[in-house]
């Protein structure tokens, strides 16, 4: 016996505002737009699921949805005329209003009600399972955080018609400001646009080369501008980064900062640049046993707050997958990119992850990374939108004429194309910035 058998109550449904709801469209056709959308499960009784059946059926064949004739020829075609006769037909045209002035309300109710089922559902579901036991503390715990999806209103349906693409597209376009948030740094924004929501952002570098740096950065540039971010460091505490931050920012040396060796005027800038970040909107995942499962459930929980406008993840290799070594690494690696990508069109949120090269860059002569340097790479190229490498050849080559320059190279582009952009970059207090402009602080 299942949990959902322990029910006293009927799941909650209004069966007259749905034959309501649907006789509008006898009066007024173009009601049909504001229900059309509604999930099949928003229809409880064998008549109404039947007659939307109908009608979804002469929508797509461009048929009229108010002749009573092609309703009941349709009705007969596809089985559903025992349901949707000429009784059922009389009985709705009595009740519809004049007008489909109320259908949104109908729809915006029916919709409610339908997720309040959904969550009766699967809130049964999860007492079951932690009542048997017969689930894994993770899988459990996101089976918990998906409890509110249903009441997300920006939850997108599964089917999209050619004409609605086309009509968002057309939309897309005639918005004068492209649908992306700014990195940051004017030539890397020429090059990817910036950070699109849904989107898998990966950035990848060798040790020693500022990923963790350049990946803050972007959450500090966004955070700036007032938008919520969340940072799962699974290689630093959230100290250690603000800490970071602070130092770069007010042009101390952290070395000096963890010898206590400060002078007065170096604290005093820190002091101040701590005053005029401390509100920033960033909140830290720093759980020590963070796994794809658990970074997941966390960042629903804050975007269904409305706190998560994009998500950083330093780094990709050291997230676990809860399942205790039951696959190789590769596996694992392969397995949680998918997961991060499908979170971030879950979310419609960029996510930006950080990511290790393997050690074969070393054995070359030439440096700079390609994709098949990405460590335990599986999935990750294939997954990600757009792969970026950082590349200091100052690094490698003492003697370099390009010294204080990174190179942030674009090797994957799903949408644009690849290239390399150069930042400024000052590896005392390991900053970056644009090179067409001098920035004293990334505060």
């Amino acid at each position: 016996m299942t949990a959902a058998a322990h029910l006293t109550r009927p799941l909650p449904a209004n069966p007259e505002l749905e034959h309501k709801a649907l006789a509008s469209v006898l009066i007024d056709p173009d009601a049909w737009t504001h229900l059309e959308g509604l999930p099949e499960g928003a229809w409880t009784t064998p008549t109404t699921q039947a007659f939307r059946s109908v009608l979804t059926s002469l929508h797509a064949s461009g048929l009229p949805l108010d002749d009573h004739a092609l309703i009941l020829q349709r009705a007969a075609e596809i089985g559903a005329a025992q349901q949707v006769n000429v009784s059922l037909l009389a009985g709705l045209q009595g009740m519809a209003d004049f007008t489909a002035l109320y259908v949104p309300h109908y729809a915006e109710e029916l919709r409610h009600l339908h997720a309040r089922r959904e969550i009766t559902r699967s809130s049964f579901r999860l007492i079951h399972h932690a009542v048997e036991g017969d689930l894994s503390p993770e899988d459990l715990a996101t089976l918990a955080s998906q409890l509110v999806g249903p009441l997300d209103v920006r939850t997108r349906h599964a089917f999209t018609t050619h004409a609605q693409a086309i009509d968002a597209a057309l939309a897309d376009i005639e918005n004068p400001i492209p649908n992306a948030i700014s990195t940051g740094y004017a030539d890397l924004d020429d090059q990817i646009l910036g950070f699109e929501p849904g989107g898998m952002y990966v950035l990848a570098a060798r040790p020693s080369m500022g990923k963790t740096a350049l990946g803050y950065s972007f959450v500090l540039n966004l955070a700036k501008t007032g938008r919520p971010v969340a940072v799962a460091s699974l290689e630093m505490p959230a100290k250690s980064l603000a800490l970071r931050a602070l130092a770069t920012a007010a042009s101390v040396d952290l070395q000096r900062i963890r010898q206590r060796t400060t002078t007065g005027p170096e604290r005093e800038r820190l002091r101040v640049h701590a005053g005029r970040t401390r509100a920033l909107p960033i909140t830290y995942m720093e759980a020590s046993d963070q796994t794809g499962a658990t970074i997941a459930q966390d960042a629903r929980r804050l975007h269904a707050a409305g706190q998560l406008d994009l998500l950083l993840i330093d780094y990709l290799q050291l997230i676990e997958t809860g399942k205790g070594g039951s696959e190789n690494r590769q596996q694992e690696v392969s397995q949680l990119s998918r997961q991060l990508k499908k979170l971030a069109m879950e979310l419609q949120i960029p996510v930006v992850v950080l990511s290790q090269l393997s050690r074969a860059v070393e054995a070359r002569p030439n440096k700079r990374p390609v994709l098949s340097d990405l460590r335990e790479s599986g999935a990750i190229e294939q997954d990600a939108d757009t792969v970026m490498f950082i590349y200091r050849d100052e690094y490698y080559n003492p003697n370099t004429d390009q010294q204080g320059i990174a190179e942030v190279i674009v090797s994957k582009q799903r949408s644009g194309p690849v290239g390399s952009v150069r930042l400024a970059y000052n590896s005392e207090f390991v900053r970056f910035a644009n090179l067409s402009r001098t920035e004293v602080s990334l505060f």
